[in-house]
C-alpha cells in the first residue's frame, strides 16, 4: 500500500515516464549526430532532475546528523566502485568485448547496461543532494549564491562535452571546468558544522574523510581511464559521465579541506566538549532541583553530573546525618573503595577537608583493588547549607594527572549547587509532612519550573510589565512576583555579581531562599535581612548580590521598599520623575549587624498613575561605539516622555532606545526591566 502511494506521486510518475522514454529512444536511435545527441542529453537531464526531486522528498522527511551523511557518502561511493567492477566482470563472463557491449542490440544486454546507467543516475542524484546538505548545514550567512554558481558551471561544463567532436572548441569545456573547480575550492572552505561535533565524532570524521578521499580518487581514476566503464557511461551520456567525474573531483577537494579543518579543531575539541557538558549539566540539574523530592533520584543525578562537570571517573555522596558514613549514590565505584578514599581524605593529615575542598593522592590506599577501581586522585567538597554541613561530595579519577584549578572551581561551584538541591529536597519534604502545605508546595513547585516568571500577574489596581534579555546562556539577573497575605503583592529584582555558571548557582539559591521566606514574612526589610543571614555560609567571599524587595499594600494604598545596594527606583508622578534611593548595602558584603542597621525601609503613599521603574545595570551601563554609557539620565528622559503610555509601551520604547544606542556593541551584561503603574480604582469608585 505504501509503495503504491509513493508511485502514485507525480514526481515518481514523471521519473518513470522519462526513464521509459529514454530507454525506448536509445533502443530506436543510435544518438549519432548533434541533434540526436542533444535530445539524448535532455532526456538524461530530465531523468536526473526527477530523480533529484524524489530523493530530496525522502531526505527532507528526516533530520540527519553530519556523520550520518558522510557515512552514507562513503557507503555509496564504495557501492559505485563495486558496480563498476561488477559490470566489468559481467562483460568478461559473457565474453563480450567493449565494442560489443557498447553496440549490442540484444534486449538482454541493453536492459542490463540501461539499468546500470539508471542506477548511476540515482546514485549521483543522492551524492549531489548530500553535498548540498553538507554545504548548507549550520550556515548562518546566506551562501546560496556560491552553491548556485557551482551548480551552473557544473551543468555548463557537462553539456560542453557535446562540443568534443568539433575541433577547436575544447577551450569551452576547459573554461567551464576551471571555473567549476575554483568554486568547488571556495565552497569547500565554507564548512560551518565541524565545530558542533564532539571530539569523538571529529576523530571518526577524520577516518571517514580519509576513506572518501581514497574512494573518490579511485573513482576518478576509473572514469578518467580508457576502460569499458568510462566508454559505457560516455556512450550513454557524455554529459552525465563528465558530471560524474566533476562530482568526484568535488568530493576529493571537499573532504581534503574537511580533513585539514578537522585536524585544526582537534586540539580545542576537548575544552569545547567540557564547556558544553557543564552548561547542559547545569540545565538538567536546574530542572530537577525544582521538581525532584526523592533523594535517591536526586543523588544519582548529582553524582552522574559531577563526573561530567568535574572531569572525574567516579563520584559519590556522604551524608553527615548517617553515623555509618556509608557512601550514597555511588557512581563507578564500590562501597569498600569509596570508604577507603574517604578515610584518606579525612585523615589527621587532611583535617581541613572537613570544612573546605580537599584534594589528595589515593593511589596507595587502593593499589590492591581491581583495575576498574584503581584511582590515583580524589577530592571532597562539603555540602554546606545555612550554618551546617549536611554532607560531602566526593570525586575520584584514574588518570595520573592530578585535578587542576579548573576542576577545583567546577567542584566548588557544583557542590554549592548540589547542597542547595539536597537542602531544598529535605525542606520541601519536611514541609509537606509536618505542616501539610500540599497546595502551597504544589504552587511553589509549579512556579519553580523555570528561574524566571513565565507570565505577568494580572491585578485590578496594578499594571505590570517585565523584560529580560540575557547576555549569556546562564546569567545573574533575577526577578519574581509574590502574592502575599492581607491583600498585598510583593516583587523582587536582583543582580548577582559575576557571570556564567557560578552566577546562575547563586541566583538559583537566592530564589529558593526568597520563595521560602515570603511564606512567613511580608516585610521587605525583614526578608532581605533573613536572606543575608542565610547565604552567609554558601555565598563566595568575592560574590555579592544587589536587590530591591517591594510590597504593594492594596488596602493602605502604600508601597514599601528596601534596597540592598541595587540601582535606584525611578518614580514618575504627574510631570516629575525622581530617583528613590533608600539606604542599604548589597547582600553578602557584610554579615554583621551593620547590614540591618544600614538597611532602610522606605514607604510611599500611592497616587493615581504613579509609574515605578526598576532595572539592572545592564540598561544604564549599555555601551555605544565610543564606550559611553546609556546612563540614568537618558532612561529618565524616555520615561518622562511616555507618562501617558501603558507600561508595556514604555518598556518597548526603553528597549528600542537601548538597542539603537548599543547597536554594533556586544551586550556585556544581562538586562532586566520591571514597570508598575498604580491605578487608584477605589478612589474613582467612591468619588
Amino acid at each position: 500500500m505504501e509503495l503504491t502511494t509513493k508511485i502514485s506521486q507525480p514526481r515518481t510518475q514523471f521519473f518513470l515516464v522519462t526513464a521509459a522514454g529514454l530507454f525506448f529512444f536509445r533502443m530506436l536511435f543510435s544518438a549519432d549526430g548533434f541533434s540526436l545527441s542533444f535530445i539524448n542529453e535532455i532526456l538524461v537531464l530530465l531523468v536526473f532532475y526527477f530523480s533529484l526531486l524524489n530523493l530530496n522528498g525522502l531526505l527532507s522527511q528526516k533530520q540527519f546528523s553530519p556523520l550520518t551523511l558522510v557515512k552514507s557518502l562513503l557507503f555509496l561511493t564504495l557501492v559505485t566502485i563495486l558496480l563498476y567492477m561488477f559490470l566489468a566482470g559481467f562483460r568478461s563472463l559473457l565474453g563480450i568485448d567493449e565494442l560489443e557491449l557498447l553496440t549490442a542490440n540484444t534486449l538482454f544486454v541493453s536492459v542490463i547496461t540501461f539499468a546500470f546507467d539508471l542506477l548511476i543516475i540515482v546514485i549521483l542524484s543522492y551524492l549531489f543532494l548530500v553535498f548540498r546538505l553538507l554545504f548548507f548545514l549550520k550556515q548562518r550567512k546566506n551562501v546560496k549564491t556560491y552553491f548556485t554558481a557551482l551548480l551552473v558551471f557544473l551543468a555548463l561544463a557537462s553539456f560542453a562535452t557535446l562540443l568534443d567532436e568539433y575541433s577547436g572548441w575544447d577551450f569551452v569545456k576547459m573554461a567551464f571546468t576551471a571555473n567549476a573547480i575554483i568554486l568547488m575550492t571556495i565552497n569547500s572552505l565554507k564548512i560551518s558544522w565541524i565545530a558542533f561535533l564532539t571530539k569523538k565524532e571529529k576523530k571518526q570524521l577524520l577516518l571517514f574523510a580519509f576513506g572518501l578521499i581514497i574512494l573518490f580518487g579511485i573513482s576518478i581514476s576509473l572514469l578518467n581511464s580508457e576502460n569499458g566503464i568510462s566508454k559505457i557511461l560516455n556512450n550513454f551520456s557524455s554529459s552525465l559521465n563528465y558530471f560524474n567525474l566533476l562530482l568526484n573531483i568535488y568530493g576529493v577537494i571537499y573532504f581534503s579541506f574537511l580533513f585539514v579543518i578537522t585536524l585544526f579543531h582537534l586540539p580545542t575539541a576537548e575544552a569545547f566538549d567540557r564547556k558544553a557538558t557543564e552548561v547542559s549539566s547545569l540545565q538538567i540539574l536546574s530542572r530537577l532541583i525544582n521538581r525532584v523530592l526523592d533523594f535517591k533520584e536526586l543523588g544519582d543525578t548529582i553524582t552522574d553530573l559531577a563526573i561530567k562537570v568535574c572531569n572525574a571517573d567516579a563520584a559519590w555522596i556522604m551524608l553527615t546525618d548517617d553515623e555509618t558514613n556509608t557512601p550514597v549514590a555511588p557512581k563507578n565505584v564500590g562501597f569498600v573503595t569509596a570508604d577507603k578514599i574517604q578515610s584518606v581524605l579525612f585523615s589527621s593529615k587532611n583535617k581541613h577537608a572537613l570544612n573546605e575542598i580537599s584534594f589528595a593522592s589515593v593511589a596507595v590506599c587502593n593499589e590492591n583493588e581491581t583495575k576498574n577501581e584503581q584511582f590515583c586522585y580524589a577530592a571532597s567538597a562539603p555540602l554546606k547549607s545555612y550554618n551546617n554541613i549536611n554532607g560531602y561530595l566526593f570525586i575520584a579519577k584514574k588518570s595520573e594527572v592530578p585535578f587542576d584549578d579548573e576542576d577545583r572551581n567546577a567542584l566548588e561551584t557544583f557542590s554549592d549547587y548540589a547542597s542547595l538541591a539536597i537542602e531544598n529536597a529535605k525542606l520541601l519534604k519536611s514541609s509537606i509532612e509536618k505542616e501539610r502545605l500540599e497546595r502551597e508546595l504544589d504552587v511553589a513547585r509549579e512556579m519553580q519550573q523555570k528561574l524566571l516568571p513565565q507570565s505577568i500577574p494580572q491585578l485590578e489596581r496594578l499594571d505590570i510589565s517585565s523584560v529580560f534579555v540575557p547576555a549569556f546562556e546562564v546569567g545573574g539577573d533575577y526577578y519574581d512576583f509574590f502574592n502575599l497575605p492581607n491583600n498585598k503583592f510583593g516583587f523582587i529584582i536582583a543582580d548577582v555579581s559575576g557571570k556564567g555558571i557560578s552566577a546562575a548557582f547563586v541566583m538559583a539559591e537566592l530564589r529558593g531562599i526568597v520563595e521560602s521566606l515570603v511564606l512567613t514574612y511580608d516585610n521587605p526589610k525583614e526578608i532581605l535581612v533573613k536572606t543575608n543571614a542565610i547565604i552567609e555560609r554558601t555565598l563566595e567571599k568575592k560574590s555579592f548580590i544587589t536587590a530591591v524587595f517591594g510590597v504593594f499594600d492594596f488596602t493602605g494604598e502604600k508601597l514599601y521598599l528596601s534596597r540592598a545596594g541595587h540601582s535606584s527606583i525611578l518614580l514618575l508622578r504627574d510631570d516629575n520623575i525622581r530617583e528613590i534611593l533608600p539606604r542599604g548595602v548589597g547582600l553578602g558584603l557584610t554579615y554583621s549587624g551593620k547590614f540591618e542597621f544600614y538597611l532602610e525601609e522606605y514607604s510611599l503613599q500611592l497616587k493615581e498613575n504613579d509609574i515605578f521603574v526598576l532595572y539592572t545595570d545592564g540598561i544604564t551601563e549599555a555601551k555605544d561605539g565610543k564606550m559611553a554609557d546609556f546612563g540614568v539620565a537618558t532612561l529618565k528622559n524616555i520615561i518622562s516622555a511616555s507618562k501617558d503610555e501603558a507600561v508595556d509601551t514604555i518598556a518597548k520604547k526603553i528597549m528600542t532606545e537601548v538597542s539603537l544606542f548599543s547597536q554594533g556593541t556586544p551586550q556585556h551584561d544581562d538586562i532586566t526591566l520591571l514597570l508598575f503603574k498604580w491605578k487608584n480604582n477605589l478612589e474613582k469608585q467612591h468619588g
